[in-house]
């Protein structure tokens, strides 16, 4: 099997001591043909894939955060077609693995490896091994691909921000998410955005929202991770289904603190639910979603920041990408108090 493997030096854990620890388990495969690459810039992984054939490479191993999966994915695919297709079908290109160094990582997370890289890599030896692959679906925005989440507002503000702190030397930590996202949620409280939604899912059914400051659009389930703690927005969402939006009506008052609270795994419980259920919207195995805004605001897909816009079209596209996975994924919607506290402690001696 030839194995092209793409690892971005800059991604938040990776190091020279994590490939000397990664390399010669994946060697270790029978029949495996290891070339790697390393990206030096934004859009070099998109580049670099751009073309490939099953016939040049069997597997892409992404070493790697969603952003850099994101490119690569982009790369293969190319852009998205006026019917909302891929110009290639799945067994055409290579099929996708990924050995997580990024800061969320909610990608590999969600297909069901380990946070750790070096164990997330002694799982995929076995899984290519013994040839575990399936199919996703994929989400687009515009002419271009996500793997699991987009947004207007809080949340590509939180990227932005995140990405300027980068700039200035800054590590990209779990703290430092969480912290950027709690002045941003401050932020909007003065001034919330105004977006407005229109999705329609599988069964025919529609929603249409007006003026809602927060919308979010995600690909699996969780939503996102701020280090040990997944950030759910809609339980029942996975790669095997259409998209899912999760919309907060107000971000003021004690109910939008105790729905962003929700979010991050406390309180998934019945008397919870039903007292923040006026102020919250989840709408599942979406096919089509539209959001607009009232003037420009800042985009993000995989927790990418992709300019601003005031209209962008999301829908998904069904088994479009073959991925190497395991076959059991952890549970990670339902958190009792003392697993958040738990992890909460960890986060924050992180």
């Amino acid at each position: 099997m030839d194995v092209l493997l793409i690892a971005n030096p800059n991604s938040t854990t990776q190091s020279d001591a994590l490939f000397r620890q990664i390399i010669p388990r994946l060697r270790e495969v029978p029949e495996l043909h290891l070339c790697a690459r390393f990206t030096h810039y934004p859009g070099h992984a998109e580049q670099m894939v751009r073309g490939l054939r099953r016939t040049d490479y069997e597997l892409i191993i992404v070493v790697g955060g969603d952003g850099t999966l994101n490119e690569v994915i982009n790369g293969l695919l190319g852009p998205v077609t006026d019917d909302n297709t891929s110009a290639f079908h799945p067994s055409h290109i290579p099929a996708l693995a990924v050995i997580p160094t990024g800061s969320a990582n909610v990608f590999a997370r969600a297909l069901g490896f380990p946070a750790d890289p070096v164990a997330a890599a002694l799982d995929l030896a076995v899984l290519i091994e013994g040839d575990f692959r399936r199919t996703i679906c994929l989400g687009t925005w515009n002419h271009r691909w996500f793997a699991v989440n987009a947004g207007f507002g809080i949340d590509a503000d939180v990227i932005a921000r995140i990405e300027r702190a980068r700039a200035k030397g800054f590590s990209a930590s779990p703290l430092r998410y969480l912290a950027v996202s709690l002045r941003t949620w401050f932020d909007a409280q003065r001034c919330p955005p105004a977006i407005s939604a229109w999705a329609r899912d599988r069964q025919g059914g529609e929603l249409e929202l007006h003026q809602v400051p927060l919308c979010l659009a995600s690909n699996t389930n969780p939503w996102t991770f701020l280090g040990p703690l997944p950030v759910v927005t809609n339980p029942r969402n996975s790669f095997d289904r259409g998209l899912s939006m999760f919309v907060l009506r107000d971000l003021r008052g004690i109910k939008g603190v105790l729905a962003m609270v929700h979010l991050i795994g406390i309180g998934h419980r019945r008397w919870l639910e039903e007292l923040i259920r006026d102020h919250t919207i989840q709408f599942d195995d979406i096919v089509e979603l539209e959001l607009r805004c009232e003037g420009p605001q800042r985009f993000q897909a995989d927790g990418e920041f992709e300019g601003e816009w005031d209209h962008i079209r999301l829908a998904t596209v069904p088994d479009a990408i073959e991925v190497m996975a395991p076959q059991y994924i952890p549970e990670s919607t339902s958190r009792s108090w003392r697993v958040w506290l738990k992890n909460t402690l960890r986060l924050l001696r992180n």
